[in-house]
């Protein structure tokens, strides 16, 4: 499974996580200013270097940390302009095509885990990950049935 983590270390009280569902879809979990919620993203466009240059207004910037099959593959940094469903994320245009609550439930273990990761991202614990990516398995079904 490939699952973006926004690198949010303790004591932070605010994650993002998201699922992809295959290159071009994605669920994710937000728990920041902008909502607590479960969102459904398509990815729309990706941006030309001169479609880049003509907006350099950002809304914000952080690292990321990448997983697949429960191990860490890398961490970037994140620029990204908030327009409304509309999120820019470096090159990429992703819609939000659909949004619902958060279950509070879910934000208490997805809280664990993004500290879990952002604390620890490279030295991860075999079966903490496993255990995570099964929740998030779990989890992400629940929104794609």
């Amino acid at each position: 499974m490939y699952i973006e983590v926004d690198y949010n270390p303790s004591p932070a009280d605010t994650f993002f996580i998201s699922a992809g569902l295959n290159n071009t879809e994605a669920i994710s979990f937000d728990y920041t200013t902008k909502g607590h919620r479960v969102i459904k993203q398509v990815l729309t466009k990706i941006k030309t270097k001169e479609e880049i240059e003509k907006e350099p207004h950002k809304s914000g910037g952080w690292d990321t940390l990448v997983l697949k099959d429960g191990e860490f593959i890398k961490k970037y940094h994140v620029e990204w302009t908030d327009k409304g469903k509309f999120d820019e994320v470096n090159d990429e245009v992703w819609e939000t095509v659909w949004e619902k609550p958060l279950p509070d439930s879910d934000k208490k273990k997805l809280l664990e885990y993004s500290h879990l990761i952002s604390d620890n991202y490279e030295h991860l614990n075999e079966d903490e990950m496993a255990n995570f990516e099964g929740y998030m398995k779990d989890l992400v079904e629940q929104y794609t049935v």
